[in-house]
């Protein structure tokens, strides 16, 4: 698909792969020094356009492929708050070419190479959302949380589908989409991994700003079952992040500063979902008849059987 046939064996997972330095819960949450993290980022960037990122075009009208990289690391930066290699894994997320996106910009022989220069976590992370299927993984979070939106804004401590991550057997499962091999993956990694398609889908959403004339008008329903998306994906990360920060390893006294971290994130990635919401109703109208359907094109997004129509609607290329 977008392997060569010798890259075909740098994508295989395989214990010696997955059990090498995961990102960790306190990898997720660990802040990147701003003067690393900005030659990082620029050399990052600059790779990408000497590559031709600038000249591919994306799904948004009118934006390339560089502009939608830019995009998503600006939305996990918005997600994150922090600069870390969660954020500068966004501006490479489709570096090596993903299921949906099969356009490499850099070979997956050179791994080593891009470890070398960008960090361990954020190379790592980039590898698993070019590896991990993207169309098992959206349908793989919404299994792990059977009530959708349905409690969308209630307070944590009172909902009843709160704690859903306490063990082993809740949490995703990654598919790799070239071999097919099958992973849980580490929990830090599920929740990064989710993030990262919450902002990728995010980011080819349409804006008032993107139609003439002002308000609202009806590409927010169009696109309803991928926005409905992004923010079920948002709600499962915050919980994933809460559940790594309430884990004994966390609560260890030797791990107080990242179980607050983690807390604290937590709390951002609600705090991003309630903005989300108020911005629909600034820039839309959004009302409570507009929230039913929200409630309704997720579970509508679910019940698709048919993957070309599930990616399709999930991703919003199909209104």
């Amino acid at each position: 698909w977008s392997l060569e046939a010798h890259e075909r064996d740098f994508a295989r997972w395989g214990s010696e792969v997955l059990d090498e330095s995961p990102v960790t819960a306190r990898d997720l949450v660990e802040t990147m020094d701003d003067d690393v993290f900005g030659a990082r980022f620029d050399a990052l960037y600059d790779a990408l356009q000497a590559a031709g990122a600038a000249r591919m075009k994306h799904a948004k009208r009118g934006a390339s492929f560089g502009d939608h990289l830019v995009e998503v690391a600006r939305w996990l930066r918005i997600f994150r708050g922090e600069e870390g290699a969660l954020v500068l894994a966004g501006l490479g997320h489709t570096c090596y070419g993903s299921e949906l996106f099969p356009a490499p910009l850099a070979s997956l022989t050179d791994r080593v190479d891009v470890r070398r220069a960008l960090g361990a976590d954020t190379e790592r992370l980039m590898f698993l959302y070019a590896t991990v299927s993207q169309v098992r993984w959206y349908r793989e979070v919404l299994r792990c949380n059977r009530r959708g939106l349905q409690h969308f804004g209630e307070d944590r401590e009172a909902r009843s589908d709160a704690g859903r991550y306490r063990d082993d057997e809740s949490w995703p499962i990654a598919v790799n989409f070239y071999t097919g091999e099958t992973s849980r993956l580490h929990g830090g990694e599920c929740a990064a991994l989710t993030l990262m398609h919450a902002a990728d889908i995010h980011s080819v959403l349409a804006h008032p700003a993107d139609r003439a004339g002002a308000g609202r008008y009806d590409g927010f329903r169009r696109q309803s079952e991928a926005r409905a998306l992004v923010l079920f994906m948002v709600q499962e990360a915050e919980e994933m992040v809460r559940a790594l920060a309430e884990s004994p390893e966390m609560r260890h006294r030797a791990n107080t500063r990242h179980h607050l971290m983690c807390r604290e994130l937590s709390e951002r990635l609600g705090r991003a979902q309630a903005d989300e919401v108020n911005g629909w109703r600034r820039d839309f109208g959004f009302d409570d008849g507009d929230w039913r359907h929200l409630r309704n094109a997720l579970e509508r997004l679910r019940a698709r059987k048919l993957d070309a129509s599930f990616v399709g609607h999930a991703t919003g290329a199909l209104r």
